[in-house]
């Protein structure tokens, strides 16, 4: 089992993330640690653990975390990759559980649910990645339409590392947002044999600077990643073509919705830094230079009484 853990300005976290890599039940594992240039303590926190199984490269240059998952894949010589960032962790028996469904499904990729930690709120859990997109749980079977219509990129599943070096797959070191998803589509697309477990065993951490924080800028950029996918697919011929018109219209639906989000977010992002009058001038503004974001907003109306009212009453 080889654990990739690309870190970059995580001095405050990454002690966390290789203590959960290391306390395992799965004992059997090296732990690849490729550092993208940190300007923080980081590197000299990793360099703190003493345990053989860890082997730490650090970069000259900031290159991005797509380049460092690349590196560390051609050091890895596990049968399985285990994906953990440097600001996240994992449960003890995390890879336990993971090996044993790929053995009974005979995977090449085998994902669980991820608990979403926000840090710095009074109440920082909240639902399961999952249960948030309304996956249904009782499947395990995952194809690529699967992956655009729930949006299964930002979850961490173990890979076949023969899978990935057969099929000459790695990250798209020109993605800055997005290259996880990029990655498990064209695994589905290429032929993998997914399947998804509801154990949530990975938490995601949500901090004050990471991209997923700031929704416009993040949601500017799955739009152009999104765009680039379908004019990729939309030329694309040969054996994967059959399965092409079906994630061309997921991936077309997909745009729509976060051209909607997009809107959302302008709308909503200024009231965020206190000024509400500003703030509803520019959503006055907004209304009238794009008449749909009314509706969306209104759309979106429900499901915020259920996060930010509802869902208080529900807690036991």
């Amino acid at each position: 089992m080889s654990v990739i853990i690309p870190t970059y300005n995580v001095q405050a976290y990454i002690g966390q993330a290789l203590q959960s890599a290391l306390d395992q039940t799965v004992q059997d594992l090296e732990v690849i640690v490729i550092d993208d240039a940190s300007t923080d303590e980081t590197v000299e926190i990793i360099k703190t653990f003493k345990d053989p199984r860890i082997h730490l490269s650090v970069s000259q240059k900031n290159s991005g975390p797509s380049y460092s998952r690349n590196l560390a894949i051609q050091q890895a010589t596990g049968e399985w990759i285990a994906l953990l960032d440097g600001d996240d962790w994992w449960e003890n028996q995390r890879l336990a559980k993971m090996l044993e469904v790929a053995e009974e499904h005979q995977a090449d990729l085998v994902a669980d649910d991820i608990k979403n930690y926000t840090e710095g709120e009074k109440n920082p859990w909240n639902s399961t990645y999952l249960e948030k997109w309304d996956f249904p749980l009782r499947r395990w079977i995952i194809s690529a339409v699967d992956v655009i219509q729930y949006d299964l990129g930002p979850l961490k599943p173990l890979i076949r590392r023969d899978f990935l070096v057969r099929k000459g797959l790695n990250y798209r070191e020109e993605i800055t947002y997005g290259e996880d998803f990029v990655l498990l589509l064209e695994c589905l697309l290429s032929g993998a044999n997914m399947v998804i477990f509801p154990e949530p065993l990975y938490i995601r951490r949500a901090w004050a600077n990471s991209l997923t924080a700031h929704r416009v800028r993040s949601t500017e950029c799955l739009i152009e990643l999104t765009e680039t996918l379908i004019t990729k697919y939309k030329s694309q011929d040969g054996l994967q073509a059959k399965h092409l018109p079906e994630v061309i219209q997921a991936l077309e639906s997909r745009l729509k919705q976060q051209t909607d989000s997009y809107l959302y977010h302008q709308l909503t992002e200024p009231f965020k830094d206190g000024n509400a009058l500003q703030a509803a001038r520019q959503m006055v503004g907004l209304m009238l230079r794009k008449p749909r974001s009314v509706a969306v907003m209104a759309g979106k109306v429900p499901s915020i009484l259920d996060y930010r009212v509802l869902r208080h009453f529900r807690r036991p």
